[in-house]
């Protein structure tokens, strides 16, 4: 499957959890893949988890497929990951594993970060192309100062969420209640006017 260079729909499957300095996403996005893996929901992506590590500590992040917590250290001085704590290299492979999940079929789709990797065609690009594609639900943690970036790279056609638990699950219950088919005919029609 060949994904597409912008993000095909505004039906809300991707969702942009937007927060600033004082917020937690990945407690907040934790918490999410907890629920969703409660209810037998089949995840894909990772959570990163920032807090308590200092600089030059290797980034903690959970990869959702596995529900394994690795240790993944940032190569420092990069232009392209100049904001991000992971190695490049292997944000592309975590990227290209979420793309091949999601053609196989998950049910959702969590994004640690929307950054420069994404906006250089790299990390979780294709992954979040594929997403759109196939109507698969997608939160993905976006910094305030990047929210400019993420509104030019989805074209707009996603949902600004605030960084609450609260929020992520009113918008899961919207998407999460209409199924793929039902909204296909719809998504047809924009396509036509785009």
């Amino acid at each position: 499957m060949a994904a597409k260079s912008v993000i095909a729909d505004a039906d809300g499957d991707i969702a942009a959890l937007v927060y600033s300095s004082g917020d937690r996403p990945d407690l907040v996005l934790c918490a999410f893949a907890e629920h969703l893996a409660a209810a037998g929901k089949r995840l894909c992506g990772l959570v990163q988890f920032r807090d308590g590590l200092g600089d030059g500590s290797p980034g903690r992040v959970m990869v959702l497929d596995s529900w394994q917590i690795v240790e993944v250290g940032g190569k420092h001085g990069s232009a392209a990951n100049s904001h991000c704590r992971l190695d490049a290299g292997w944000l592309n492979q975590m990227g290209t594993q979420a793309r091949a999940s999601i053609e196989q079929g998950v049910d959702t789709v969590i994004v640690n970060r929307f950054g420069p990797l994404e906006l250089a065609g790299r990390g979780f690009r294709d992954a979040i192309l594929a997403a759109s594609q196939t109507q698969t639900p997608l939160i993905i943690a976006v910094p305030d100062f990047e929210f400019e970036h993420w509104t030019q790279f989805s074209r707009g056609m996603t949902v600004r969420l605030e960084c609450s638990l609260d929020s992520i699950l009113r918008w899961w219950r919207r998407v999460s209640s209409v199924k793929p088919s039902d909204r296909a005919p719809h998504a047809q029609a924009c396509e036509l006017f785009k």
